[in-house]
């Protein structure tokens, strides 16, 4: 490995007697020694080790983006049940929530949400109440619903199951055994 050589200046102070006089005279010497960068060699081993890191994340990188955008469509969807069910006995009138597996919206009200690309939604709803492709969940202003629910899973396995009771409306989550009470989160 070549060294290379840089040239520096050091400045000092050195007093000078001359006939019983003192003077301070300033000097400046003349050094020779190794820089403080780096090297062409220690900068491409450096970028060599960051692709290698890079390379290596970015599969794993990918997965979170996916999983981040599937935990974010599951708040997404409960999210705009429990907000209908509260409009609903709040106003004291009925609110559906329209759910389109095929176009991937969900609209409460004047509330629309565009789940991703890479889920795939499954829908029950009363047949009485299903419009123009789309499921619906209809909140009555005692609180109650009409019941249903929302199976929303990814290409990567990932699925859950959001269950809206017809008696008291709650909305709940499902992972596994859905439909018989067990595993179940609640969101009042």
């Amino acid at each position: 490995m070549a060294t290379a050589r840089i040239r520096t200046w050091k400045t000092g102070n050195v007093q000078v007697s001359a006939r019983g006089e003192s003077a301070t005279i300033n000097t400046v010497t003349f050094q020779r020694g190794r820089s403080n960068g780096f090297t062409l060699l220690e900068l491409v081993v450096a970028i060599g080790i960051l692709v290698l890191v890079l390379g290596v994340s970015a599969p794993s990188m990918q997965r979170l983006y996916q999983s981040a955008q599937y935990h974010g469509a599951v708040n997404d969807v409960v999210t705009l049940l429990s907000s209908a069910r509260y409009l609903a006995i709040r106003k004291g009138r009925n609110e559906d929530v329209l759910i389109n597996p095929e176009t991937r919206i969900i609209m409460a009200g004047k509330k629309e949400q565009k789940l991703p690309n890479n889920l795939q939604i499954d829908v029950l709803g009363a047949r009485e109440l299903n419009r123009d492709g789309a499921g619906v969940i209809r909140f009555y202003a005692d609180g109650s619903s009409s019941g249903g629910y929302v199976k929303l899973h990814n290409d990567s396995g990932m699925g859950v199951q959001v269950e809206v009771d017809w008696l008291l409306g709650r909305v709940t989550l499902c992972t596994e055994n859905c439909g018989n009470g067990e595993d179940v989160a609640q969101f009042d």
